[in-house]
């Protein structure tokens, strides 16, 4: 945990100590947290905390379970959420003005299976490797249907042990998190984007409903330190297909 006093705080004030909902969850290199806050070094973490203190905001990372995604800012009362992205959002009934900064990442989502697979159909994947809770977004049309079972795990390299021994036909996990697991595993497996089944761009954002002043505070950190969100990129490895 990060507590960084607010320059603007009184001395006979508390400073507002930001609440950052992450997901409790080893998603390296992209973010890593789990319930305990351990401070495991990820891109997500480095970069927002190198914001917060820039601003010299207090605050605390939260995780939380991916499972009530949606449910966050109304049943734990969060200031903020990272990773976000409208495109999760499957409760429209509750509405909520959310205020999502400017894209910090893009990532592809898509369809990842091994090389000698490259050529498979989207009807030939019956089983889909991916995390516990993960929203499979290019995929609720076949698991709604039962024409696609998913095998899902809290850990990604059950899941890459589970594609490259072909227990599953396909993941939807990050290419970066793929090839970090697979230097991990030592193993030699290829796994590639299938080119055959629908991908599509899609961008990591950070959000709030109660503070959008700080999401454009936010927007300007990431235009005005250009380079130090590219060198965070070189530095975890994180492709982009």
């Amino acid at each position: 945990m990060f507590f960084i006093f607010s320059q603007v705080a009184t001395c006979t004030e508390k400073p507002k100590v930001f609440i950052v909902g992450v997901e409790a969850l080893d998603y390296y290199p992209l973010f890593s947290f789990d319930y305990q806050n351990t401070v495991t070094p990820s891109f997500a973490r480095e970069l927002l905390t190198n914001f917060f203190h820039a601003k010299g905001y207090a605050f605390r990372f939260l995780p939380l379970p991916i499972k009530r995604f949606n449910r966050w800012y109304i049943e734990r009362n969060i200031d903020f959420k990272f990773p976000d992205n409208v495109r999760w959002r499957d409760d429209e009934k509750v509405k909520l003005n959310i205020t999502y900064s400017e894209p910090i990442i893009f990532l592809t989502a898509g369809t990842y299976v091994l090389k000698n697979n490259k050529n498979i159909s989207r009807d030939d994947v019956k089983k889909l490797g991916t995390m516990t809770g993960f929203y499979p977004t290019l995929w609720i049309d076949k698991v709604q249907n039962k024409e696609v079972e998913l095998v899902e795990s809290p850990a990604t390299m059950s899941i890459i042990k589970h594609l490259i021994h072909q227990n599953v036909d396909a993941t939807n996990i990050d290419r970066s998190v793929i090839n970090h697991n697979l230097v991990l595993l030592n193993s030699s497996a290829e796994v590639v984007l299938n080119p055959n089944i629908i991908n599509e761009p899609y961008a990591y954002h950070f959000s709030s409903i109660q503070y959008p002043e700080v999401i454009k505070e936010f927007n300007r950190y990431l235009v005005q330190n250009k380079k130090m969100v590219s060198d965070l990129k070189k530095k975890y490895k994180i492709n982009k297909d």
